[in-house]
């Protein structure tokens, strides 16, 4: 299919503005064709960021309330995607409780240890970031101040709690948990790669005001020192926490990847970086989180309401259920993937607002991974993600019965995009098995086929053994 003059001509200039800005950096954006079909989804994304951003006010302007929950949600969700800190609620609570308006940072974090909240591991995850990132805060919003290498050590030891290794370059080789096919830099190397690290940082201007290259420059520095894995542990929350400070310094709004919403798009993007040299998928994964964010700041009471709806159905009967038997099914699911030499590997779930509005009918900014589906090898082959129920569906079964969805697509073989995963094509069986609905009161679910595999209920074993042998056909037949 040929491609538009006009879309080439747009994508090669964005890719050209953006390879300068990362010059010197270990990224780079490749100008071949297959580049100019996944770099103009950026591109189109990043202007309808900007132009979103041009009628908002500044971050410092937005309501307190909104201040807060933003602040919570950045919180809990870094502390969430690496399995650590206290739920929503106790996050929310914490904070709030533990005010650090009049202390210092090193005050707040010493002030928290005398109240033996140290021996809490969850509370202190929470006490600790808070701490972590109101310096970080305080660093970006002296716009000529250089950001040095003593700040980044400072920070890493307040989220870690004064540990034996806090503020100290990892003395041993690691690696990343949520990538453990990547080699970091060698112990000897951490020092001098650090050094050109933060040279490369200052060197960027940072009197950016939300540009096209806001995320552009969040992405590449939470991209190499994630590569880096400078600590033994932290790292993850330290580039987090890292990449908002790049994007305050350029009043643009905070990155807050969801651990249930982003979790499988950034591990996958992460990986990618490192394969490659190329942040194109970080971007992207950034452009969602800070759409969402936007989104909340167009309409701040909105937002407030979803927040407390997400602290108020976590603790919901309803809610628990429904996640207690995803659980079971999960299990059904990875036993019977087993006999056929695949793998579940989680990526993700529903926060309680999502999962009230997929009931609802209510479509998603986009796909929130559940589990990805490996093969002998630890290739990717398929993945599970959330939806809501088709319309036709809607009108089989009674409406108590209308809960989240799952779809089943498998792997996408076309480098020139972006989406690793595709709708299900014809030619995988008509009679393969694609969607899941979990009934959590009788302990059941709903499957039918994305071609023609009839609707029907049936027992969790029995929808765990029919999608385990679609994604064997995807295995087989890729």
């Amino acid at each position: 299919m040929a491609v538009d003059n006009d879309l080439i001509t747009r994508s090669r200039k964005f890719m050209a503005v953006t390879n300068d800005c990362l010059k010197g950096s270990p990224y780079q954006f490749p100008e071949d064709e297959a580049s100019i079909h996944r770099y103009s989804q950026i591109e189109e994304s990043l202007s309808a960021i900007q132009n979103k951003l041009k009628n908002l006010p500044s971050v410092d302007g937005i309501p307190e309330t909104l201040k807060r929950s933003l602040r919570t949600q950045e919180v809990y969700e870094s502390n969430a995607i690496e399995g650590l800190g206290a739920d929503l609620a106790t996050t929310d609570t914490t904070i709030m409780g533990t005010t650090i308006e009049h202390k210092s940072n090193k005050e707040y974090v010493e002030w928290a240890i005398t109240r033996g909240i140290q021996s809490d591991n969850h509370l202190y995850d929470v006490i600790g970031l808070t701490a972590a990132r109101g310096l970080s805060r305080d660093i970006a919003s002296i716009i000529d101040r250089p950001i040095t290498e003593a700040d980044i050590r400072t920070i890493h030891e307040i989220i870690m709690k004064n540990q034996s290794f806090s503020g100290i370059y990892k003395q041993y080789t690691n690696e990343i948990s949520l990538n453990n096919e990547h080699r970091t830099a060698a112990p000897t190397d951490t020092p001098g790669a650090m050094r050109e690290f933060i040279d490369w940082t200052n060197g960027l201007s940072r009197r950016g005001y939300r540009t096209s290259l806001s995320i552009v420059k969040a992405a590449a520095t939470h991209a190499w020192l994630t590569h880096i894995h400078p600590f033994h542990d932290g790292n993850g929350r330290l580039a987090r926490l890292f990449a908002n400070m790049i994007l305050a310094r350029e009043d643009m709004p905070p990155l807050i990847l969801r651990n249930t919403y982003h979790r499988g798009k950034y591990i996958d993007a992460l990986s990618y970086s490192d394969s490659g040299g190329d942040i194109s998928k970080l971007i992207l994964v950034f452009c969602r989180a800070a759409e969402r964010v936007i989104d909340d700041m167009e309409n701040p009471k909105l937002a407030q309401q979803m927040f407390e709806e997400d602290i108020n159905l976590r603790l919901s009967t309803e809610f628990r259920n429904w996640e207690v038997n995803l659980a079971k099914f999960q299990t059904e699911l990875s036993a019977s993937l087993l006999l056929h030499g695949l793998t579940y590997m989680r990526a993700g779930g529903l926060s309680p607002s999502e999962y009230k509005a997929l009931q609802k009918g209510k479509r998603p900014l986009g796909k929130s991974w559940w589990g990805e589906i490996q093969d002998r090898k630890n290739e990717d082959i398929a993945v599970l993600f959330f939806g809501f129920l088709p319309n036709w569906v809607q009108t089989k079964i009674e409406r108590d019965e209308h809960y989240p969805c799952l779809f089943l697509y498998p792997r996408n073989k076309d480098n020139k995009t972006l989406s690793k995963y595709m709708r299900p094509a014809k030619e995988y069986g008509k009679k393969g098995y694609t969607h899941i609905v979990i009934q959590p009161l009788e302990q059941r679910a709903y499957i039918w086929g994305e071609n023609s595999a009839p609707l029907q209920k049936v027992t969790y074993g029995e929808a765990a053994r029919q999608i385990a042998l679609t994604c064997s056909d995807y295995s087989l037949n890729p």
